[in-house]
C-alpha cells in the first residue's frame, strides 16, 4: 500500500504562506480548535481525502516553473505533523527535485 497524505485541499498560487509562490496543501485534522482558526473546515481528519504521496509529486512538479526558483510547496492544516511519517516521505521527494518546502504548524501533534 502507498503511502499517503489526508488533503482538505490544494492551493496552485499561495502568496502569504511563505517566501515567494508557493504550492500550499491543506491536510485535514486538528485537535486543537482554536477560536480563530482560518481553515476550521480541515479539523475533522475524516473530512479529508487520501491522496498517494506520488500523486500529490507529479501534480507539484507540474507547477514548478511557476513556483520556482523563489517559491516552493507548503504543508498548512490542519495540523500537518499529525501525518508526519508520510509528510518526510513527500519532503524527501520534493527535495530531491530542489523544492523549497515549508511547514506552518502550531507543533501540537500525537504520535503513535
Amino acid at each position: 500500500m502507498e503511502n499517503s497524505l489526508k488533503v482538505h485541499s490544494f492551493e496552485s498560487f499561495g502568496t502569504v504562506d511563505g517566501p515567494g509562490i508557493r504550492y500550499v496543501i491543506f491536510v485535514s485534522g486538528c485537535h486543537l480548535r482554536c477560536k480563530y482558526c482560518q481553515n476550521r473546515d480541515t479539523w475533522d481528519i475524516k473530512s479529508g481525502r487520501d491522496i498517494p504521496i506520488s500523486e500529490i509529486v507529479d501534480t507539484i512538479l507540474r507547477y514548478k516553473s511557476y513556483i520556482m526558483p523563489d517559491g516552493g510547496v507548503t504543508i498548512s492544516g490542519g495540523e500537518p505533523l499529525l501525518q508526519a511519517k508520510d509528510l518526510i516521505l513527500l519532503f524527501r521527494e520534493l527535495k530531491t527535485e530542489g523544492i523549497h518546502t515549508a511547514i506552518d504548524t502550531s507543533r501540537h501533534a500525537c504520535f503513535e
